[in-house]
């Protein structure tokens, strides 16, 4: 009996051992359980390190950075002991050096200083294409951990959504401002009702792009190559910081136009702005 107790006991060292090793592995290399699940359809955009705060930010999107809205995780590690970060205020700044001008773009920062399943959740609305010496996201971080804050900056490259998820345009009944609209939603369309979603910002300095919260928003699907429409579309309505959801019915495959209608009040902004999709 003691000898079956001395070799359990044996075995839960050797097994405690080893997995205090595995928690101390390169935190680019290891993720946890639940780390796997936010990872498992994700793409590693680059790394970078915060300096000042003694973090390392792991950046990670769902596909390669393309114009329009793009979701960001981060993943923010302890420079010394590679230990997950999950307690701090993490904000994102992007920018596009085009050499002769220095602009930003609109940004969703995460809303809490708590990861949410160990990764900072974040959006980018991209305004063009660029390469990674063009385009970069400054993060700044205040780590909780040991009350250190500081910068860091890693450079990305953007290409041109095809078919297009973002159109820009100039509406001169409401004081000649620049919209920006993003397509969100279908990013998987099939035939019958899907969700729309859109996010409308405004630009208001190079740097400063404010969420539209007052705009009403009306859809017109089409399939140009046979004439028709679809029948029960749901408008989006805004839902909070520039979201607008609905739904969009396409009732075969091919290629739809989405028409959108943008009004401020009762006022008719816009209707010649649309978005294209291929269900196949």
């Amino acid at each position: 009996m003691k000898s079956i107790f001395k070799i359990l006991t044996i075995a839960s060292v050797i097994l405690f051992t080893y997995s205090c090793k595995k928690e101390t592995q390169n935190p680019a290399q290891t993720v946890s359980e639940t780390d796997t699940d936010t990872l498992s359809n994700l793409t590693k955009i680059g790394e970078t390190y915060i300096i000042g705060a003694k973090a390392k930010a792991v950046i990670y999107a769902k596909n390669l950075f393309e114009t329009g809205y793009n979701d960001i995780y981060v993943g923010l590690y302890d420079s010394t002991d590679g230990s997950k970060l999950t307690d701090g205020h993490l904000t994102i700044m992007p920018m596009m050096d085009m050499g002769t001008m220095v602009h930003s773009s609109p940004v969703e920062n995460p809303t809490s200083a708590i990861a949410t399943n160990g990764y900072y959740k974040a959006a980018v609305v991209f305004s063009m294409p660029g390469n990674a010496t063009e385009w970069s996201l400054n993060l700044s971080f205040h780590n909780h951990k040991n009350n250190l804050e500081g910068e860091g900056s890693l450079g990305v490259a953007v290409v041109a959504s095809s078919p297009a998820k973002f159109i820009s345009t100039i509406l001169p009944l409401d004081s000649n401002v620049s919209v920006l609209i993003s397509l969100i939603k279908p990013s998987a369309p099939v035939v019958g009702l899907n969700d729309f979603e859109i996010v409308l910002h405004k630009k208001s300095t190079m740097m400063d792009f404010p969420a539209i919260d007052n705009y009403r928003v009306e859809i017109e699907p089409e399939m140009p190559s046979m004439g028709h429409g679809s029948p029960d579309n749901v408008n989006p309505v805004l839902t909070s910081n520039g979201h607008y959801l609905g739904k969009v019915n396409f009732t075969m495959s091919g290629l739809w136009k989405i028409n959108l209608k943008l009004y401020k009040d009762t006022t008719l902004l816009s209707d010649n702005q649309s978005f294209e999709i291929t269900l196949k």
